[in-house]
Protein backbone atom coordinates (compact mmCIF):
# COMPACT_ATOMS: atom_id res chain seq x y z
CA UNK A 1 0.00 0.00 0.00
CA UNK A 2 1.33 3.65 -1.08
CA UNK A 3 1.72 6.35 1.05
CA UNK A 4 -0.85 8.33 -0.59
CA UNK A 5 -3.17 5.25 -0.52
CA UNK A 6 -3.18 4.94 3.39
CA UNK A 7 -3.38 8.47 3.73
CA UNK A 8 -6.65 8.89 1.77
CA UNK A 9 -7.97 5.81 4.26
CA UNK A 10 -6.79 7.68 6.67
CA UNK A 11 -8.95 10.77 5.63
CA UNK A 12 -11.63 8.59 5.23
CA UNK A 13 -11.84 7.64 8.66
CA UNK A 14 -11.42 11.68 9.77
CA UNK A 15 -15.09 12.18 7.80
CA UNK A 16 -16.57 9.05 9.58
CA UNK A 17 -15.47 10.94 12.77
CA UNK A 18 -16.64 14.36 11.67
CA UNK A 19 -20.02 12.51 11.22
CA UNK A 20 -20.12 11.80 15.28
CA UNK A 21 -20.33 15.63 16.85
CA UNK A 22 -23.76 16.20 16.18
CA UNK A 23 -24.88 12.03 17.26
CA UNK A 24 -22.65 12.47 19.96
CA UNK A 25 -23.61 15.55 21.61
CA UNK A 26 -27.66 14.91 20.73
CA UNK A 27 -26.78 11.28 23.01
CA UNK A 28 -25.00 12.45 25.69
CA UNK A 29 -28.06 14.74 26.41
CA UNK A 30 -29.65 11.82 27.37
CA UNK A 31 -27.34 9.41 29.05
CA UNK A 32 -24.48 9.64 30.78
CA UNK A 33 -20.86 10.27 28.75
CA UNK A 34 -18.99 7.74 30.20
CA UNK A 35 -21.52 4.90 29.80
CA UNK A 36 -22.08 5.75 26.67
CA UNK A 37 -18.68 5.82 25.80
CA UNK A 38 -18.57 2.12 27.70
CA UNK A 39 -21.12 0.87 25.72
CA UNK A 40 -20.19 2.22 22.54
CA UNK A 41 -16.32 0.61 22.72
CA UNK A 42 -18.24 -2.80 24.40
CA UNK A 43 -19.65 -3.26 21.29
CA UNK A 44 -16.98 -2.25 19.02
CA UNK A 45 -15.13 -4.38 20.60
CA UNK A 46 -16.72 -7.06 21.04
CA UNK A 47 -17.39 -6.96 17.37
CA UNK A 48 -13.87 -7.19 16.17
CA UNK A 49 -13.24 -10.16 18.85
CA UNK A 50 -15.92 -12.16 18.04
CA UNK A 51 -14.61 -11.46 13.69
CA UNK A 52 -10.99 -12.37 14.68
CA UNK A 53 -12.24 -15.70 16.76
CA UNK A 54 -14.68 -16.48 13.38
CA UNK A 55 -11.94 -16.07 11.34
CA UNK A 56 -8.82 -17.53 12.69
CA UNK A 57 -10.71 -20.08 14.84
CA UNK A 58 -12.49 -22.00 12.14
CA UNK A 59 -11.26 -25.13 10.70
CA UNK A 60 -11.46 -25.67 7.11
CA UNK A 61 -13.76 -27.98 5.42
CA UNK A 62 -11.57 -31.32 5.35
CA UNK A 63 -11.16 -30.91 9.09
CA UNK A 64 -14.75 -29.86 10.09
CA UNK A 65 -16.02 -32.89 10.24
CA UNK A 66 -13.15 -34.20 12.53
CA UNK A 67 -14.12 -34.05 16.47
CA UNK A 68 -11.46 -33.27 18.80
CA UNK A 69 -9.47 -31.27 17.24
CA UNK A 70 -6.33 -29.72 18.79
CA UNK A 71 -5.07 -26.37 18.99
CA UNK A 72 -2.23 -27.55 16.72
CA UNK A 73 -4.65 -28.75 14.24
CA UNK A 74 -6.28 -25.62 14.43
CA UNK A 75 -2.52 -23.60 14.48
CA UNK A 76 -1.69 -25.64 10.89
CA UNK A 77 -5.10 -24.79 9.23
CA UNK A 78 -4.79 -21.20 9.80
CA UNK A 79 -1.45 -21.43 8.29
CA UNK A 80 -2.92 -23.40 5.45
CA UNK A 81 -5.00 -20.66 4.77
CA UNK A 82 -2.49 -18.43 4.05
CA UNK A 83 -3.27 -16.25 7.30
CA UNK A 84 -0.42 -14.03 8.56
CA UNK A 85 2.12 -15.30 11.35
CA UNK A 86 0.54 -14.51 14.46
CA UNK A 87 -2.93 -14.35 13.31
CA UNK A 88 -4.77 -16.46 16.02
CA UNK A 89 -5.11 -15.52 19.75
CA UNK A 90 -3.29 -18.04 20.69
CA UNK A 91 -0.28 -17.34 18.78
CA UNK A 92 -0.38 -13.50 19.42
CA UNK A 93 3.22 -12.91 21.72
CA UNK A 94 2.89 -11.76 25.06
CA UNK A 95 4.80 -7.94 23.95
CA UNK A 96 2.11 -7.77 21.48
CA UNK A 97 -0.73 -8.12 24.28
CA UNK A 98 1.09 -5.35 26.34
CA UNK A 99 1.06 -3.55 22.87
CA UNK A 100 -2.24 -3.65 22.73
CA UNK A 101 -3.09 -2.75 26.25
CA UNK A 102 -0.83 0.04 26.23
CA UNK A 103 -2.48 1.28 23.57
CA UNK A 104 -6.11 1.34 24.52
CA UNK A 105 -4.64 3.03 28.14
CA UNK A 106 -3.75 5.50 25.77
CA UNK A 107 -7.23 6.19 23.73
CA UNK A 108 -8.88 5.59 27.51
CA UNK A 109 -7.03 8.31 28.93
CA UNK A 110 -7.44 10.93 26.47
CA UNK A 111 -11.50 9.92 26.13
CA UNK A 112 -11.34 10.20 29.99
CA UNK A 113 -9.64 13.26 29.99
CA UNK A 114 -11.58 15.10 27.29
CA UNK A 115 -14.97 14.53 28.81
CA UNK A 116 -14.00 15.58 32.18
CA UNK A 117 -12.17 18.79 30.25
CA UNK A 118 -15.53 19.11 28.40
CA UNK A 119 -17.44 19.81 31.50
CA UNK A 120 -16.02 23.56 32.03
CA UNK A 121 -14.06 23.91 28.74
CA UNK A 122 -15.88 25.59 25.96
CA UNK A 123 -16.29 22.99 22.97
CA UNK A 124 -14.23 25.22 20.29
CA UNK A 125 -11.66 25.98 22.93
CA UNK A 126 -11.47 22.06 23.51
CA UNK A 127 -11.03 21.28 20.17
CA UNK A 128 -8.07 23.32 19.75
CA UNK A 129 -6.26 22.33 22.76
CA UNK A 130 -6.97 18.81 21.92
CA UNK A 131 -5.40 19.35 18.37
CA UNK A 132 -1.90 20.70 19.68
CA UNK A 133 -1.67 16.96 19.06
CA UNK A 134 -0.67 17.86 15.36
CA UNK A 135 2.13 19.77 16.81
CA UNK A 136 3.16 17.34 19.94
CA UNK A 137 3.37 14.20 17.49
CA UNK A 138 6.44 15.35 14.95
CA UNK A 139 7.90 16.53 18.30
CA UNK A 140 7.72 13.43 19.98
CA UNK A 141 8.78 11.67 17.05
CA UNK A 142 11.59 13.52 15.98
CA UNK A 143 12.60 12.81 19.92
CA UNK A 144 12.01 9.16 19.78
CA UNK A 145 13.22 8.16 16.02
CA UNK A 146 15.77 11.29 15.78
CA UNK A 147 14.11 12.10 12.08
CA UNK A 148 13.03 15.62 11.44
CA UNK A 149 9.80 15.44 9.43
CA UNK A 150 10.86 17.02 5.99
CA UNK A 151 10.26 21.08 5.08
CA UNK A 152 7.07 20.17 3.35
CA UNK A 153 5.35 18.53 6.80
CA UNK A 154 6.95 20.97 8.85
CA UNK A 155 4.58 23.88 7.17
CA UNK A 156 1.39 21.67 6.74
CA UNK A 157 1.71 21.03 10.34
CA UNK A 158 2.26 24.94 11.05
CA UNK A 159 -0.71 26.01 8.11
CA UNK A 160 -3.11 23.36 10.41
CA UNK A 161 -2.10 24.31 13.93
CA UNK A 162 -3.19 27.74 12.95
CA UNK A 163 -6.61 26.85 10.72
CA UNK A 164 -6.84 25.09 13.88
CA UNK A 165 -7.07 28.26 16.04
CA UNK A 166 -9.47 30.43 13.70
CA UNK A 167 -11.77 27.57 13.83
CA UNK A 168 -12.13 27.27 17.32
CA UNK A 169 -10.71 30.14 19.79
CA UNK A 170 -12.75 32.82 20.89
CA UNK A 171 -10.73 36.06 22.52
CA UNK A 172 -9.66 36.78 25.38
CA UNK A 173 -8.07 33.61 25.68
CA UNK A 174 -7.61 32.72 29.77
CA UNK A 175 -6.17 29.15 30.80
CA UNK A 176 -8.63 27.41 33.21
CA UNK A 177 -8.33 24.20 35.14
CA UNK A 178 -10.53 22.58 32.40
CA UNK A 179 -7.81 23.23 29.95
CA UNK A 180 -4.99 21.38 31.87
CA UNK A 181 -7.03 18.37 31.50
CA UNK A 182 -8.12 18.96 28.00
CA UNK A 183 -4.38 19.34 27.14
CA UNK A 184 -3.75 16.27 28.55
CA UNK A 185 -6.23 14.93 26.22
CA UNK A 186 -4.17 15.99 23.72
CA UNK A 187 -0.72 14.18 24.96
CA UNK A 188 -3.03 11.52 25.28
CA UNK A 189 -4.24 11.14 21.59
CA UNK A 190 -0.41 11.61 20.60
CA UNK A 191 0.73 8.99 22.37
CA UNK A 192 -2.10 6.92 21.07
CA UNK A 193 -1.14 7.28 17.40
CA UNK A 194 2.69 6.75 18.45
CA UNK A 195 1.75 3.63 19.30
CA UNK A 196 -0.19 2.53 17.20
CA UNK A 197 2.66 3.60 14.56
CA UNK A 198 4.71 1.33 16.97
CA UNK A 199 2.52 -1.68 17.72
CA UNK A 200 0.12 -2.27 14.58
CA UNK A 201 2.62 -4.01 12.50
CA UNK A 202 3.59 -7.06 15.15
CA UNK A 203 0.09 -9.44 14.88
CA UNK A 204 -3.20 -9.48 13.55
CA UNK A 205 -4.69 -5.76 13.22
CA UNK A 206 -8.17 -7.26 14.25
CA UNK A 207 -6.98 -8.66 17.57
CA UNK A 208 -5.06 -5.67 18.18
CA UNK A 209 -7.54 -3.27 17.73
CA UNK A 210 -10.23 -5.10 19.21
CA UNK A 211 -8.11 -5.32 22.77
CA UNK A 212 -7.99 -1.73 22.94
CA UNK A 213 -11.31 -0.65 22.12
CA UNK A 214 -12.01 -3.55 25.22
CA UNK A 215 -9.34 -1.58 27.33
CA UNK A 216 -11.73 1.78 26.80
CA UNK A 217 -14.82 -0.11 27.48
CA UNK A 218 -13.71 -1.42 30.92
CA UNK A 219 -11.77 1.72 31.93
CA UNK A 220 -14.78 4.08 30.75
CA UNK A 221 -17.23 1.09 32.73
CA UNK A 222 -15.48 1.80 35.97
CA UNK A 223 -15.41 5.07 36.11
CA UNK A 224 -19.38 5.26 34.96
CA UNK A 225 -19.93 2.90 38.26
CA UNK A 226 -18.24 5.41 39.95
CA UNK A 227 -19.77 8.41 39.16
CA UNK A 228 -22.39 7.87 36.91
CA UNK A 229 -24.82 5.76 38.94
CA UNK A 230 -27.97 4.48 38.21
CA UNK A 231 -26.79 3.50 34.66
CA UNK A 232 -29.40 4.03 32.24
CA UNK A 233 -29.27 3.77 28.66
CA UNK A 234 -32.48 5.08 26.75
CA UNK A 235 -34.11 3.30 23.95
CA UNK A 236 -33.87 5.81 21.81
CA UNK A 237 -30.19 6.53 22.42
CA UNK A 238 -29.46 2.54 20.44
CA UNK A 239 -29.26 3.63 16.73
CA UNK A 240 -26.72 6.10 17.79
CA UNK A 241 -24.75 3.91 19.84
CA UNK A 242 -24.70 1.19 17.17
CA UNK A 243 -24.12 3.52 14.48
CA UNK A 244 -21.08 5.03 16.36
CA UNK A 245 -19.89 1.62 17.92
CA UNK A 246 -19.97 -0.14 14.12
CA UNK A 247 -19.05 2.95 11.94
CA UNK A 248 -16.57 5.05 14.04
CA UNK A 249 -15.05 3.13 16.13
CA UNK A 250 -14.42 -0.48 14.82
CA UNK A 251 -14.31 0.31 11.37
CA UNK A 252 -12.26 3.21 11.91
CA UNK A 253 -10.01 2.39 14.56
CA UNK A 254 -9.09 -1.03 12.18
CA UNK A 255 -8.71 1.35 9.21
CA UNK A 256 -6.28 3.30 11.47
CA UNK A 257 -4.16 0.56 12.72
CA UNK A 258 -3.97 -1.25 9.86
CA UNK A 259 -2.87 1.58 7.44
CA UNK A 260 -0.86 3.59 9.95
CA UNK A 261 1.68 0.95 8.69
CA UNK A 262 2.42 2.57 5.48
CA UNK A 263 2.18 6.39 6.45
CA UNK A 264 4.14 7.89 9.56
CA UNK A 265 2.51 8.96 13.02
CA UNK A 266 2.96 12.68 11.95
CA UNK A 267 1.19 12.36 8.42
CA UNK A 268 -1.55 10.83 10.87
CA UNK A 269 -2.16 13.24 13.18
CA UNK A 270 -1.95 16.32 10.26
CA UNK A 271 -4.88 14.12 8.63
CA UNK A 272 -6.52 13.96 11.88
CA UNK A 273 -6.76 17.49 12.03
CA UNK A 274 -9.52 17.89 9.31
CA UNK A 275 -11.71 16.19 12.08
CA UNK A 276 -13.31 19.67 12.96
CA UNK A 277 -13.32 20.62 9.31
CA UNK A 278 -15.58 17.57 8.52
CA UNK A 279 -17.42 18.09 11.87
CA UNK A 280 -18.63 21.31 10.91
CA UNK A 281 -19.63 20.26 7.46
CA UNK A 282 -22.09 17.41 9.10
CA UNK A 283 -23.09 20.23 11.89
CA UNK A 284 -24.43 22.70 9.25
CA UNK A 285 -25.94 19.44 7.26
CA UNK A 286 -27.67 17.89 9.70
CA UNK A 287 -27.95 20.73 12.30
CA UNK A 288 -27.97 23.76 10.55
CA UNK A 289 -25.03 25.72 12.28
CA UNK A 290 -23.23 27.96 9.65
CA UNK A 291 -19.73 28.67 10.21
CA UNK A 292 -18.48 32.29 10.73
CA UNK A 293 -16.15 33.54 8.33
CA UNK A 294 -13.10 32.96 10.34
CA UNK A 295 -14.14 29.76 11.28
CA UNK A 296 -13.86 29.25 7.06
CA UNK A 297 -10.82 30.52 7.01
CA UNK A 298 -9.03 28.33 9.81
CA UNK A 299 -11.21 25.27 7.99
CA UNK A 300 -9.09 26.49 4.74
CA UNK A 301 -5.77 26.84 6.22
CA UNK A 302 -6.24 23.49 7.44
CA UNK A 303 -6.89 21.89 4.59
CA UNK A 304 -4.08 23.59 2.74
CA UNK A 305 -1.97 22.35 5.35
CA UNK A 306 -3.04 18.80 4.23
CA UNK A 307 -2.08 19.17 0.87
CA UNK A 308 1.39 20.91 1.24
CA UNK A 309 2.20 17.93 2.93
CA UNK A 310 0.80 15.70 0.79
CA UNK A 311 1.98 17.66 -2.38
CA UNK A 312 5.36 15.02 -2.81
CA UNK A 313 3.36 11.73 -2.58
CA UNK A 314 0.53 13.52 -5.23
CA UNK A 315 3.36 14.11 -7.64
CA UNK A 316 4.73 11.01 -7.09
CA UNK A 317 1.13 9.85 -7.60
CA UNK A 318 1.01 11.18 -11.15
CA UNK A 319 3.91 10.11 -12.04
CA UNK A 320 3.25 6.42 -11.24
CA UNK A 321 0.10 6.65 -13.91
CA UNK A 322 1.80 8.08 -16.41
CA UNK A 323 0.42 11.79 -15.79
CA UNK A 324 2.15 15.21 -17.20
CA UNK A 325 3.53 18.08 -15.41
Amino acid sequence: MSQIVADLLLLLVTLAWGTTFVVVKNTIETMGPLTYLAVRFLIAGLILLIWHIARAGRPSARNAGAEGASSVSRREDTRARGLPPGHAWYEASRGFYIGSLLTGLALFFSYATQTLGLVTVAAGKAAFITGLYIVIVPIASRAIAREAPDRATVVGVILAAVGLGLMSLNLPFQVARGDFLTFLCAVGFSAHILLVSRYSGRGDTVLYTGVQLLVVALGSSVAALAIERPLVIPSGAWPAILFTSIVTTAFAFLVQSTVQQYTSATHTALIFAAEPVFGALFAWLLAGEVLLPREMAGAGLILAGMLVAEARNLRGLRSTVGCGP
